[in-house]
Parts: C-alpha cells; sequence; structure tokens
C-alpha cells in the first residue's frame, strides 16, 4: 500500500456541486476528526478499488462539516476540498486532509462530516 500525504489548496469550485462527474470504484477508511486552534480537520484514506482503472489529475476529495446542537437539530458548518495533482493507480491509497477554517472550533466540538466524495470538474 502506497501512502501519500495531502494538504488543503483552494479548489474555486463550489463545495457539494452538482456540475462535477463522481469518481466511482473508490472508497473511504480511517476517518478521523479533529480540532487545532483554527481549524475542524478531518483526515482519512481513499483507496482506488478498480482492478484497471487509474484516476489521473487533477481530482479532488470533499465533504461537508456540520454539527448538532443540544435539541438534535443538524447545521451545516461548511465545506472544504482539496485537489489531488497525483495519479492514483489501481489498488493504491491516498491519505488525505480537510481543514474547515473557523473562528470558533471549540463550539463544534462534536462536530462530523457527510458528503464527502471524490471528483473530477
Amino acid at each position: 500500500m502506497v501512502f501519500f500525504f495531502l494538504s488543503c489548496e483552494e479548489t474555486g469550485g463550489i463545495t457539494g456541486s452538482e456540475n462535477v462527474s463522481e469518481i466511482s470504484n473508490v472508497s473511504f477508511s480511517n476517518i478521523v476528526t479533529s480540532i487545532t486552534e483554527n481549524n475542524l480537520v478531518a483526515n482519512g484514506i481513499i483507496k482506488n478499488d478498480s482492478q484497471t482503472l487509474t484516476i489521473s489529475p487533477p481530482w479532488y476529495i470533499e465533504c461537508q462539516f456540520y454539527y448538532n446542537d443540544n435539541s438534535g437539530d443538524t447545521y451545516l458548518i461548511g465545506g472544504e476540498s482539496i485537489k489531488i495533482n497525483n495519479s492514483l493507480s489501481p489498488n493504491v491509497s491516498l491519505e488525505w486532509t480537510l481543514e474547515h477554517q473557523t473562528n470558533n472550533p471549540e463550539n463544534y466540538n462534536n462536530f462530523t462530516i457527510n458528503d464527502l466524495r471524490a471528483y473530477k470538474h
């Protein structure tokens, strides 16, 4: 298994946009969330599950950040994406990190991510 570490890079796209092509045959695993001084952070691994197809650059990983209040309502905090400038060969994995900047990350101690996907423009 090969791992690459990537950080956030502005993509200029709209997070959650329907005007993209989702990449099939990928799986996400080992997803961990944490809070830093100014960011909500999600880390994980994406694997190209295809036996034959390589994902060619550029491609993107994105997700939405959410929190639940005390009444059980869910609120969208925002979304983030990263641009991947490497090919991902069949059966190869890649480590990724998405960071959402916020002034008061301690207000979102129990944040979650959802709508995680890989896509191409």
